[in-house]
């Protein structure tokens, strides 16, 4: 806990391990997680739709952050705002694509969730 999840569209040039380790630190940075709890992955979608227009060059990332149950909506919105800022920052963007940059956070049941070291 907590599990990242960053989806973007294949039309993006991403160096996904770079953008990775910066949202871990920005996470860590936010002083609600441990750095070794922070799980991250980067999903690339090789199939997906943008609206209607089959042409237009479109492109979205999203992050889904998913926390155990316990923290206010005050909280979980500076963390969505945190996970944007970053990954925004961090990228350069194709000339003349519309990109759309999405996140969530969301809860785990506390007492339904569970962990093994080993």
């Amino acid at each position: 806990m907590p599990h990242l999840f960053f989806e973007y569209t294949d039309n993006l040039d991403i160096d996904t391990q770079a953008t990775l380790l910066r949202l871990n630190e920005a996470l860590v940075g936010s002083g609600h997680f441990d750095e070794n709890a922070i799980k991250a992955r980067a999903i690339r979608l090789d199939d997906y739709v943008v609206g209607t227009q089959p042409h237009a060059k479109r492109a979205f990332l999203h992050l889904r952050l998913t926390i155990l149950s316990g923290r206010t909506p005050e909280v979980k919105k500076q963390l969505t705002d945190l996970l944007m800022a970053t990954v925004q920052k961090e990228q350069k963007w194709p000339e003349g694509m519309q990109v759309q940059i999405t996140a969530d956070v969301s809860d785990m049941q506390r007492e339904l969730y569970g962990k093994l070291k080993l």
